[in-house]
């Protein structure tokens, strides 16, 4: 694996697109935008290399954040269920559904005392999957639904929710699909992330980053790890300065 000091948080590579986590990776533990990311992101596209967003979030939240940040990469949402190259086409691709992750959720409710089975307010948009709050208590849902009828179901946990999902959603698969349609190779991408969540997408990637706040199973796994300084969004601001001198 790849170090900073070793070969820079870039690996010296100038990727065909730069794929970035949206919450821990662009922001803070309060949902905060770094304030330099705006900018680092338009200088990214003005140099010709687009930025695509992975998240595990709602299409209108990553719809919002692309528009506002002036970026042209596809937005992979909710883990890779979603698909949507908004700037080139209008079709929405929802490769799964959530109705059995909600009714799953709703089982579940009935299994733990005080589970809510509503979950995270952004379930109101969600397309593909259902999320619990993280503070659910994790190891005993898993528990239950290995013995269930859900038992197919896939449960990953992040800083922000519990995602529970189709097997075969993860940001990996809406990464390859996404960018099938463009003709782009993933092994010519940089992915940025914190969370597990991020592992397929770095599993998918030619070069992977985690930001110095990722999970220590994220931070094994990436081809180079930012200081423990570079939390969320200042780490993404240090990479694109790096590519940004790299030689074109």
């Amino acid at each position: 694996m790849g170090r900073p000091e070793e070969t820079g948080l870039s690996g010296g590579k100038r990727p065909k697109m730069l794929i970035c986590d949206i919450d821990g990776t662009l922001t803070d533990e309060n949902y905060t935008l770094h304030p330099e990311i705006p900018i680092a992101f338009r200088k990214m596209e003005q140099s010709g290399v687009p930025v695509a967003l992975a998240t595990g979030n709602v299409r209108p939240v990553a719809w919002t954040l692309a528009r506002h940040l002036g970026i042209t990469g596809p937005i992979i949402c909710e883990n890779g269920g979603v698909v949507w190259d908004w700037t080139r086409d209008e079709e929405v691709f929802r490769l799964v559904h959530g109705e059995r992750a909600k009714k799953a959720c709703e089982w579940l409710a009935n299994q733990i005392d005080g589970l809510d089975s509503a979950g995270i307010l952004s379930n109101a948009w969600r397309e593909s999957e259902w999320c619990l709050y993280t503070q659910e208590d994790y190891e005993n849902i898993v528990k239950l639904l290995s013995d269930s009828e859900w038992k197919d179901l896939e449960v990953v946990r992040t800083g922000f929710a519990i995602h529970i999902n189709e097997p075969g959603l993860n940001k990996g698969n809406g990464i390859k699909f996404a960018l099938e349609k463009l003709g782009i190779d993933p092994e010519d991408c940089i992915g940025v992330g914190d969370s597990p969540n991020d592992l397929p997408m770095f599993e998918t990637v030619g070069w992977s980053v985690a930001v110095g706040s990722a999970f220590p199973e994220v931070k094994k796994a990436a081809s180079a790890v930012a200081h423990e300084s570079l939390v969320g969004g200042h780490a993404v601001v240090a990479l694109i300065d790096e590519i940004l001198e790299l030689p074109e």
